[in-house]
């Protein structure tokens, strides 16, 4: 790995803002530990039902390990949240009826396909729940759920937000928001963040404001809020500026608050708002992982450390949860790790396992373009191939929550390198991050499944399917070692089986 020379800039989700926020949200915490929803008791009951018949799969590929090469049978039997065998249809079938069971059929449409479920190795679960009670002011919606770049992303987009979500935000909570790309931004108009931040102040909102950044430890303020910080400041004593005109003149010289100022916002919010963030924290975790689920997800691997995090998690893991959560910590390695400081990457110590290391491949897509213009050159930016030929064990995670959470979508950028924002490249070969690096279709496929299990240590147990094994399986709409580029960007999750 002691190729890999390039840099990424990054708003940590280990800042000590983070950590600050968590430490509030932990004052809260008994009555937020209460808020178990019921749903998942239904969903123990439906699947404890639906574990006493043999379910059947057949009519198309069934995909059980992307190896070396793609293994794939004919059909496969589910019974009691395991695979009860894999092979030829009548040979299944057989099998199950001699077996003493009665089965199910699910024939697969002429495009679906079976494989192993799709495994996410990094994640800062509890973070992002919080995040996700906020606003993403970055390209993909309000709440990151839009793979695709938005075309018309810029300052007016931004502001035209702000008004409309505080048209729609209670009277009594500030309006607050994180994941703002302001790189991507700029134009004539906004030539940096100190721009971003004067146009922030051209509203005429009387709540306060808070919006942090995608990239660096940055939160835009608007007057409002500005004022609440430095009330703060002034009945604290904390004598760092001479006058109020010299607070206001620093933040804007600054471009907004940064670094450890973002501990100011932590003192000036309101505790109904901490309330409302821990209240809701349960129901969030649970809210991230169906969309998860929903993407494929069946292993996730959580890097959360703080106890407050810990706490909820431990609280959560009560109820019968969406996907498999796998405690990331117990396998990192030291974080004195010398790739880790040659990587350069945000959280590239927790990112590295061993000789295992789990790339943020969403970066090409939507930071490529950034990069290239930043470093002169982009053939070092995520070396996928470079990698695997050095003997690494390459998978891919998401960067969500600043970046869409997709396991297909990584797998389709790594095979393609293509970047989605990449102003005046017009061409194909324009917007290609260095060719040489990509992906084959079995190498991504490989790299969200079997390769993610074994980062995690979690392989040969997960990321693929087995006699025997629990049987954690998607139903995809298309084959994606079959279809067309295009075609691989839209192929839906038709059914996900976690057990």
């Amino acid at each position: 790995m002691n190729d890999i020379q390039h840099k990424q800039q990054g708003f940590s989700l280990d800042h000590l803002f983070f950590d600050g926020l968590l430490d509030k949200l932990g004052d809260y915490l008994p009555k937020a530990l209460t808020a178990i929803s019921s749903d998942n008791y239904k969903d123990r009951c439906a699947q404890s039902c639906q574990h006493q018949l043999v379910h059947i799969i057949h009519g198309g590929r069934v995909y059980s390990d992307f190896d070396e090469q793609a293994h794939y049978e004919d059909a496969m039997a589910v019974y009691n949240g395991k695979v009860l065998a894999l092979g030829p249809l009548d040979e299944v079938r057989h099998r199950v009826y001699q077996m003493g069971f009665r089965a199910t059929y699910y024939r697969l449409k002429s495009s679906e396909v079976v494989t192993p479920g799709f495994i996410e190795p990094h994640c800062h679960l509890v973070t992002s729940a919080v995040l996700q009670q906020l606003f993403h002011f970055g390209p993909f919606g309000f709440y990151c759920r839009t793979d695709k770049f938005m075309t018309d992303y810029n300052m007016s987009y931004v502001l035209r937000s702000v008004l409309y979500l505080d048209k729609a935000t209670n009277d009594t909570q500030w309006l607050l928001g994180y994941g703002l790309y302001s790189n991507f931004l700029m134009s004539d108009d906004v030539l940096d963040t100190h721009d971003v931040h004067k146009s922030l102040q051209t509203l005429l909102i009387s709540r306060p404001v808070i919006i942090f950044d995608a990239q660096q430890p940055l939160a835009f303020a608007n007057q409002a809020a500005l004022e609440q910080v430095y009330k703060y400041l002034v009945l604290n004593h904390v004598g760092l500026f001479q006058s109020k005109q010299d607070f206001f003149t620093t933040i804007a010289e600054q471009g907004g608050l940064k670094g450890e100022q973002l501990l100011w916002i932590l003192e000036v919010l309101p505790v109904r708002q901490f309330q409302q963030l821990s209240t809701a924290l349960i129901h969030n975790i649970d809210n991230v992982l169906i969309h998860a689920r929903n993407q494929g997800i069946t292993h996730l691997g959580y890097v959360d450390s703080h106890p407050v995090a810990l706490s909820l998690l431990s609280a959560y893991s009560q109820q019968t949860p969406r996907v498999h959560l796998i405690n990331a910590m117990t396998t990192w390695i030291n974080a004195s790790c010398q790739c880790g400081f040659e990587l350069g990457v945000t959280d590239s110590s927790k990112s590295i396992i061993d000789n295992s290391i789990a790339l943020n491949i969403g970066d090409v897509g939507y930071l490529g373009f950034e990069w290239v213009q930043s470093y002169h050159g982009g053939q070092t930016l995520q070396p996928c191939q470079s990698l695997l030929k050095q003997g690494v064990n390459v998978c891919l995670q998401s960067g969500f929550p600043m970046l869409p959470l997709s396991p297909l979508k990584n797998a389709q950028q790594a095979t393609s390198r293509e970047m989605e924002y990449a102003p005046h490249c017009y061409t194909a070969n324009e917007r290609i991050l260095d060719k040489k690096q990509c992906f084959t279709r079995l190498q991504s496929l490989r790299s969200i499944s079997s390769a993610a299990a074994s980062h995690l240590k979690i392989y040969p147990q997960a990321g693929r399917l087995f006699v025997g094994g629990r049987a954690n399986y998607l139903v995809l709409s298309n084959d994606p070692l079959q279809c067309s580029d295009f075609e691989m960007r839209h192929i839906q999750v038709m059914h996900s089986s976690v057990n």
